[in-house]
């Protein structure tokens, strides 16, 4: 499986939020690599959405598949303030539970189908990747 990762921030969040993207986004790559899912999605498309209160209305979680390309996209909203006064192990921490938030809301994606095996593999491999990250 392939393991893609994008954000949508306000410039508040500083450099350090591409940073921890890119550091979770290397091990997420390395461990999905050899993962094949039965529901049959090859790609996971991992947006973080990083917006202070007043505009993150406009920047709506959102989980789909994309059948024809196997993609599953799921944007997630991570706390702004708390993102953004985070130390750089906070910012990966949180990147992380937005990960496992996203598992969590593929399981609803209908055409996906994805299985209870499906799922608890992706939990799983994001639980590896935290104690790779030195993520409690």
């Amino acid at each position: 499986m392939k393991f893609h990762s994008s954000s949508e921030q306000d410039i508040l969040v500083g450099p350090g939020a591409q940073v921890a993207r890119r550091k979770v986004a290397a091990v997420m790559s390395d461990l999905l690599g050899d993962v094949t899912l039965e529901c049959g999605a090859g790609t996971w498309s991992y947006i973080s959405i990083m917006m202070p209160d007043d505009i993150v209305d406009s920047y709506p979680e959102v989980r789909k598949y994309h059948k024809q390309r196997s993609v599953i996209e799921v944007r997630v909203q991570l706390p702004f303030y708390d993102f953004k006064d985070a130390d750089d192990v906070g910012m990966v921490g949180f990147m992380l539970e937005g990960l496992s938030r996203s598992v969590d809301l593929m399981v609803g994606i209908k055409s996906l189908k994805m299985s209870d095996s499906d799922a608890d593999l992706l939990r799983g491999v994001v639980d590896q990747a935290k104690h790779k990250l030195g993520i409690a």
